[in-house]
């Protein structure tokens, strides 16, 4: 009998010690990230120059002006700050950011949307990409020329052009929101005259979400000033439905942020949305175009002043759980983690360091920084406008995962807007997730392009299908789990390499097709790779010769799909390079 007990005994613990570790975080520090005082907004993992590791940007926001910060992922868990950028020296009072390819050239740029002060306006800022991760101001954009009292700037192809056009909300002093429409030539025109234009609201959040499911995004802007919140359904290139008979709309309080996501996995989007000044927060959940709000969920029960917020499976067991920011509310000095139980109902963390953070915090954002399949998070602080940001790296294991990144066209490149569906047999149950690719979400706010499902105990998809903002559906089956993938629309599904090999190395671009670079370990400076095709003939082989990065002409071979073998002394690394 006593072995029996210390048996359950030790089951238990095993059992408790590995829930733990699946929704466990560390709190990092790296240099400039999580060390510089400042008064941060927005929260970005972007990838800025294309090499597949999502690099982190900040807005910053006091008074008096602050530059705004860039680090570049170095793919070995360094990151280098970027100081001489045109995206890092506006010293202006900066506030919400988005990235997006909105010229379809395979980069991605930026608008940095500013709030006045005094009763005047500012410009807000459009960098273009100039394909290497730098970026360039453009003056004379128009998205730049109203002065204005902005928060928050998202992307959207509304008119199916291909290219991605701009909605920015206001508010303060003129508090009608703004639409530029791209024109496909690298410039924007403004266009009013529509109903999502026509509001005097103090608007905060943007979310283009495709609410009632009938393929198209809908528009949903959170108000402050204790007004409804605003829903517009899309019904066609410029012609919008403003709906008012739903739960989502009624009931107004001081809304800052809103996030939308299938929190029960029943393939429709649920709406949380954020609320400051003494209120509490809300969760709707989404039956068909229709919405019950959730008022004992857990969710609902804190009462605070929150703003940025992110849905997340931070335990890759196969749902949505839910990170809260909160800042300036007595007593409320920590952010609110919520974990899902399956069923979109949720219960709040209070033992992981991402919990039990310290601080005032406006912006959130998810990516998985070290691309080791678990998602790791950012935070914009701002206690007292002089507080350090923070980067907590997910240290979970024991679940599976799959990450699957989208390419458009003739969809728009960053294929905001594509739905991605994921089928899987969990636990002994048939699961379908759903995503919808935004360029921003929560407060100001925006995770990574990368789309990221985990499986628990599933070690492989049964079914991927993407639903293109064109029109087009694709479906894969059989995919592999815990790998990346990257999926060009109508070129079907590839294994992703851009990631770390097994000994540190970082490959890039891939696919790829004239120039493979190749950065090395500083102990592995003087490797050997070799490049076979898939029948096992050796095709190139090179050295580095004690050089940190080199580049290989690859331009000659024939697209299709190689072995990289890197060699140095008796350590082996391999992996599949896909070649356009």
């Amino acid at each position: 009998m006593k072995k029996t007990i210390l048996l359950f005994s030790i089951c238990i613990v095993i059992f408790f010690t590995e829930k733990t570790k699946a929704q466990s975080f560390e709190e990092t520090t790296f240099e400039d990230i999580t060390t510089t005082p400042s008064a941060s907004r927005s929260a970005n993992f972007i990838d800025v120059n294309g090499d597949g590791w999502d690099d982190i940007f900040f807005t910053n926001g006091p008074a008096a002006g602050q530059n705004n910060m860039l680090y570049i992922n170095n793919g070995d868990g360094s990151f280098t700050t970027v100081t001489s950028d045109d995206i890092v020296s506006d010293n202006d009072r900066s506030d919400g950011a988005s990235f997006a390819d909105v010229d379809n050239d395979g980069d991605l740029d930026a608008v940095v949307v500013t709030y006045g002060r005094n009763g005047v306006g500012r410009k807000n800022y459009f960098y273009r990409n100039n394909g290497n991760g730098t970026f360039e101001y453009e003056p004379t954009n128009a998205i730049g020329i109203p002065l204005t009292y902005s928060e928050m700037i998202n992307w959207i192809d509304l008119n199916n052009d291909q290219y991605l056009d701009a909605y920015i909300t206001n508010s303060v002093v003129s508090t009608r929101n703004l639409y530029f429409e791209n024109q496909g030539d690298g410039s924007f025109e403004a266009v009013s005259g529509l109903s999502i234009t026509s509001e005097t609201l103090a608007s905060r959040s943007i979310n283009w979400i495709d609410y009632d499911g009938d393929g198209d995004s809908d528009l949903f802007v959170a108000n402050e000033n204790n007004a409804n919140n605003s829903l517009f359904r899309n019904d066609g290139p410029d012609n919008f439905t403003q709906i008012t008979n739903l739960p989502i709309t009624q009931n107004g309080k001081n809304s800052a942020g809103s996030s939308w996501a299938d929190v029960d996995n029943d393939g429709d989007f649920d709406l949380f949305v954020a609320n400051w000044d003494g209120q509490n927060n809300q969760l709707f959940i989404n039956d068909n175009g229709t919405f019950v709000e959730q008022t004992s969920s857990a969710i609902a029960a804190e009462t605070g002043s929150s703003f940025g917020s992110a849905f997340a499976d931070v335990d890759n067991d196969g749902d949505l759980d839910l990170l809260v920011c909160n800042s300036y509310f007595t007593g409320q000095e920590t952010n609110s983690l919520f974990i899902n139980d399956g069923t979109g109902t949720f219960s709040k963390d209070t033992s992981s360091s991402l919990a039990n953070h310290q601080g005032n915090t406006f912006g959130c954002a998810f990516g998985d920084y070290n691309n080791d399949g678990w998602l790791d998070v950012i935070l914009a602080n701002t206690l007292n406008e002089n507080q350090s940001n923070s980067l907590f790296k997910n240290t979970g294991s024991g679940n599976n995962w799959i990450k699957i990144r989208c390419v458009g066209d003739p969809s728009n490149g960053s294929a905001v807007g594509a739905k991605v569906r994921v089928r899987a047999t969990i636990n002994g149950n048939e699961i379908w997730q759903t995503r919808q690719i935004e360029a921003a979400s929560g407060y100001c706010s925006q995770n990574s392009y990368t789309n990221h499902f985990g499986l628990g105990d599933a070690s492989n998809v049964a079914e991927i299908e993407i639903q293109w903002p064109s029109g087009a559906v694709e479906t894969f089956t059989d995919i592999q789990g815990n790998d990346s993938y990257l999926v060009f629309e109508g070129e079907g599904i590839q294994l992703s390499t851009t990631s770390q090999a097994k000994y540190g190395y970082v490959i890039f671009p891939v696919p790829t097709e004239d120039v493979l670079v190749i950065n090395f370990p500083k102990d592995e400076l003087n490797s050997k790779i070799e490049l076979f095709d898939l029948n096992g003939r050796k095709v190139k082989e090179e050295t580095n010769n004690n050089a940190v990065s080199m580049e290989m002409d690859i331009s000659h071979l024939n697209a299709g799909t190689y072995i990289l073998k890197i060699t140095n002394n008796n350590k082996v690394s391999s992996q599949k390079i896909i070649i356009k």
